[in-house]
């Protein structure tokens, strides 16, 4: 064991500084405080960390300090923490005030409790820095006070420079958006390591924060204290019977470090008996943070929806998918009761997700008793700074255009964080289509459709992700076989020009509403349609185009389709198809039995067969034959004569033949 019997120790050089065990404690022999200060490098300890309380300056009562992005990395998973001093680490609610929830995960436990163990958390955790010095010191915090009032607020120049209002934290361990799914924790230390809490941020003014002309939407840097969180943490997770879909678990990164998602998504403890993650996606809560209200019909949030796209355990350039969220209200019984008009939430790369960032775990499906759990392990932890990777807690870290869509990504040099080579990083995302759904000046729908060959046409564990449906309309990608098609906001499938995707839309009222791209990724000018089945029609929604329609109320979710050919490209690829039926399916008269005969090899869908006479004349109809190999009709109630014979299939193909009936008495 490396005993650290300095004064202070700092660590702020490029390179890691490693070691099988760290010990801090005060100077034995001069009884001065010792810490470890960790500036902009990652703090790699392979084994156990001891903390010892420093106690005869409060300005350095911590015992290592994690500062300019600093971070702690444990190795082993079996690496336990112990003793009664704190590590210090700071995170910055952006772009938040005391109206605005934030959705957290301690990266520390109570410093006090059995040696080597993760300790629950609370509120005596969160400490705050006095900013009014203009310089405050890099190592005093004071301990956060609360109160049971409606707003938090900022006290510059005391010893409790911020004010948390208890009446907004919560843990969430399963369910949807109803009240009750909600557990009130306030200011007890009542959150078991790696459990999200929910807390609203604070007002800028020390008169209780509730001036509006005051909310700036500044944020805070919060001081989380304690024993730092290591080794493999439990999160249980559930399947609803009732929805047929996994609930939601808020859990988030449990450690002062940043955590890779894709690690933890295709960890094969995570996996389930067939080898798909447990995971179906991870959701992460925004919200309107123009609203100044507490009250439910006056503020709107969401939740966006990440995906990994598939596994790169080693790198850092996948950074996987993720859709931003539409902004509804909720009603306590956590019933959707309208859709915000106004701005969806941001566009935030989340692989990467920054200490101290809650997110909610849904799983794919259900799961036996024993496996209904995700585990998090320091192997998933990384060192990715702040705001790097898109390893940010609130703000988007890309240039976005008024809808959302990123319009340029821009090449850099980047290190290697397993080899620490440099290289030159280029754009390693998917082809992809990110397409809005407008409807009318009532919100937006975000979805991506993307392209890969590791994927199919059904649902693809990582590469798909289920829709909230949390607008009052909606538009989504159904997916799966007809008779089990669910929502999903991202679908990816293999790329063919002559596919046919369906989209569907659910609107609770007769809307305008139009699609168009924000964002188009590798797909090297290919022009994108809306197919309308039933009225024949394409428009195309891509290059700055978008297709506009205006329907009734109702859900349609078999008419329209994505296609990647235009009318007339689309006629010519209907005659050629309908061409090549024509000659693949074969016809014959059994006079003798006093039937038609139809062979169809190939196993054309077909939906109806019309049977006229010579007149025109409608003789005989049959629907929804299907893929059938061989069929026939019945000919031995007609009239000898000639009969014209019209099947048609799902695809809208006409095949055609005649028929010479001649019944023998």
């Amino acid at each position: 064991m490396k005993y650290l019997l300095l004064s202070f120790l700092i660590v702020s050089s490029v390179a890691a500084m490693a070691q099988a065990d760290l010990f801090v404690r005060p100077n034995p022999t001069s009884n001065t405080d010792s810490y470890v200060y960790v500036s902009d490098v990652e703090l790699y300890v392979e084994d156990n960390i001891e903390l010892k309380k420093n106690i005869n300056n409060t300005e350095t009562a911590g015992s290592i300090y994690l500062r300019n992005n600093g971070q702690l990395i444990q190795g082993s998973e079996t690496a336990r923490n112990s003793g009664d001093g704190m590590l210090s680490v700071y995170q910055s609610a952006e772009d938040s005030d005391q109206w605005t929830y934030n959705y957290w995960c301690y990266p520390v436990g109570k410093e006090t409790g059995p040696d080597g163990h993760n300790t629950w958390s609370g509120l005596a955790r969160v400490y705050g820095i006095d900013e009014t010095s203009g310089s405050p010191s890099i190592t005093s915090s004071f301990q956060a006070d609360n109160t049971s009032n409606l707003n938090g607020f900022t006290n510059p120049g005391t010893t409790t420079p911020v004010t948390i209002s208890t009446r907004w934290i919560y843990k969430h361990p399963r369910g949807f958006e109803a009240e009750n799914d909600y557990i009130r924790v306030g200011a007890s230390n009542a959150v078991p390591p790696g459990w999200g809490f929910t807390m609203k941020g604070v007002g800028v003014s020390p008169n209780g924060g509730n001036d509006p002309s005051v909310n700036t939407g500044a944020g805070y840097t919060y001081d989380f204290r304690g024993r730092p969180n290591t080794g493999e943490i439990e999160i249980p997770v559930y399947w609803s019977s009732l929805k047929n879909k996994g609930e939601y678990t808020l859990s988030g990164n449990p450690y002062p470090s940043a955590l890779d998602l894709n690690r933890l998504w295709y960890d094969p403890a995570n996996l389930d008996a067939s080898g798909n993650s447990k995971l179906g996606e991870i959701l992460y809560w925004d919200e309107d943070k123009t609203s100044n209200s507490h009250f439910y019909s006056e503020n709107a949030g969401g939740y966006g929806s990440w995906i990994p796209m598939g596994s790169e355990p080693n790198g850092t350039t996948n950074l996987g998918m993720y859709t931003r969220p539409t902004f509804s209200v909720w009603n306590a019984n956590g019933d959707m009761v309208s859709t915000q008009t106004g701005p969806n939430g941001a566009i935030i790369e989340r692989r990467f997700a920054p200490i101290g960032q809650g997110f909610f775990f849904v799983p794919a499906s259900d799961l036996p008793v024993s496996e209904q759990k995700i585990v998090i392990k320091n192997a998933h932890r990384r060192y990715i700074p702040y705001g790097d990777k898109g390893s940010t807690f609130r703000k988007p870290t890309m240039d976005t255009n008024d809808n959302g869509g990123d319009t340029s990504f821009t090449s850099q040099e980047i290190e290697d964080d397993t080899t620490g080579a440099m290289f030159f990083q280029t754009d390693n995302r998917v082809p992809h289509f990110r397409i809005n759904a407008f409807f009318d000046k009532s919100h937006v729908r975000d979805m991506v459709l993307a392209f890969s060959d590791e994927a199919t046409d059904f649902y693809d564990n990582g590469f798909d992700a289920t829709s909230p449906m949390d607008a009052s309309s909606e538009a989504y990608f159904p997916v799966g076989p007809d008779y089990d098609r669910k929502p999903y906001v991202i679908n990816t499938v293999p790329f063919n020009v002559k596919k046919q995707i369906p989209i569907a839309f659910k609107l609770d009222k007769q809307f305008k509403f139009w699609i168009e791209t924000v964002e188009e990724v590798k797909m090297r000018g290919q022009k994108a349609y809306i197919f309308d089945r039933e009225e024949n029609t394409y428009q195309e929604f891509t290059n700055g185009k978008s297709a506009t329609y205006n329907l009734p109320a109702g859900t349609y979710d078999n008419r329209f389709f994505i296609v990647f050919k235009g009318e007339k490209e689309a006629a010519a690829l209907t005659k050629e198809t309908q061409e090549r039926a024509q000659q693949q399916v074969d016809f014959f008269q059994n006079n003798q039995l006093g039937v038609l005969e139809v062979k169809n090899p190939e196993g054309y869908d077909i939906k109806q067969a019309l049977v006229f006479d010579i007149s025109g004349k409608l003789v005989y109809q049959k629907k929804n034959i299907g893929t059938e190999r061989f069929f026939s009709f019945p000919t031995s109630n007609l009239s000898d004569g000639v009969y014209i014979v019209k099947l048609k299939t799902a695809d809208n193909i006409d095949i055609n033949y005649k028929a010479s009936v001649y019944n023998k008495n």
